[in-house]
């Protein structure tokens, strides 16, 4: 089997934009992560279309553009939103036509860590205890995540290029 495109899933901060470009480069192919997507083609950024719609017209936006991105565009890594896979339309979608899904997870702490330096505003964070609440959304999303998933890779103690060298090894089709 040919894989046709990677998708990246996990929770928000465990690396999926960071390792989607390293592991677009390595691969020689486009690089589309969804949120950006999403702003480019509102012209808004993800918390004002919170403030604006709230999260049901937010994840409206996100089945959209997800749609967009599969049906339009070949050879690419894909890097998703942590919770688009609450939709089973789009977990459908996700799971379809060859592609590799790859999940990245990692430790509690570290994502915690890492989104307490992240300059990026998460709506669903905001004004929250970030480490219970990165663990309870985590808790609801990690059978849908394993559900479209082919690998799984835990990034804690992994640099960029060993996680593209394991998701590398995904594609050889000699495994």
């Amino acid at each position: 089997m040919t894989i046709k495109n990677i998708i990246i899933v996990g929770i928000t901060g465990v690396g999926k934009t960071t390792i989607g470009k390293f592991l677009a480069d390595s691969l020689n192919r486009k690089f589309i992560d969804l949120d950006k997507f999403i702003e480019t083609s509102c012209g808004v950024d993800i918390p004002t279309i919170f403030e604006l719609e709230g999260e049901n017209g937010f994840r409206e936006r996100e089945s959209e553009a997800l749609n967009q991105v599969i049906n339009n565009y070949d050879d690419y890594v894909l890097s998703l939103g942590g919770g688009c896979v609450i939709r089973a339309e789009n977990r459908h979608v996700i799971a379809r036509n060859n592609n590799l899904v790859i999940q990245l997870i990692a430790d509690l702490d570290v994502i915690v860590e890492r989104l307490a330096r992240s300059p990026n505003k998460r709506p669903l964070l905001a004004n929250q205890d970030l480490k219970k609440k990165v663990e309870e959304l985590y808790n609801t999303r990690r059978e849908l995540y394993e559900m479209v998933s082919d690998v799984t890779i835990n990034t804690t103690k992994l640099r960029p290029h060993q996680v593209i060298s394991i998701v590398e090894s995904h594609l050889d089709p000699s495994n």
